[in-house]
């Protein structure tokens, strides 16, 4: 089944990717027993659904102190204005998502045109990064906020029903 939105996806695909948000780990076989399908039926849906990229990936969440990436900081992002849109708008993009500190990009208005999200071992290791993300080209500035504690992060999770 081919996907043009989010609109083609039924009943059964929803459900499917609820279980799956809310346990990535659940079995075809208890997942299947829980809509009353077949565990080769939520397979073939489940595999349909990575090809049309509705599930783009499947990962686990960890607390990132274990790996000691306990340095977080937004990093604001001023493009040249040739790097606006377009190619090299694009090549901007894929050099900030090949840095493996980099764990978010979003597009903003005013007063950036990215922001980032950027977690390292230390500020010395954060120092690094950003020199490094300044020299891309396309890049006019950058403005970074370092934060003192995390209050409270979240995850998007599905509620049972």
């Amino acid at each position: 089944m081919a996907y043009k939105s989010v609109k083609d996806l039924d009943a059964v695909d929803i459900k499917i990717i609820e279980k799956l948000c809310q346990d990535s780990s659940a079995s075809l076989n208890d997942i299947a027993k829980e809509l009353g399908i077949s565990a080769s039926t939520v397979h073939k849906r489940i595999n349909s659904l990575k090809e049309n990229n509705i599930i783009e990936r499947f990962t686990i969440l960890f607390d990132p102190m274990i790996l000691n990436l306990k340095t977080v900081a937004f990093v604001g992002i001023e493009l040249e204005r040739d790097a606006l849109m377009g190619k090299k708008k694009e090549e901007v993009l894929s050099s900030l998502s090949g840095i493996p500190y980099v764990v978010e990009i979003h597009e903003t208005l005013a007063p950036f045109d990215l922001i980032l999200k950027l977690r390292t071992k230390n500020v010395e290791k954060l120092r690094s990064v950003i020199t490094s993300i300044a020299a891309i080209d396309g890049i006019m500035a950058t403005n970074t906020i370092l934060t003192t504690n995390r209050i409270m992060e979240r995850f998007i999770e599905v509620p049972a029903v």
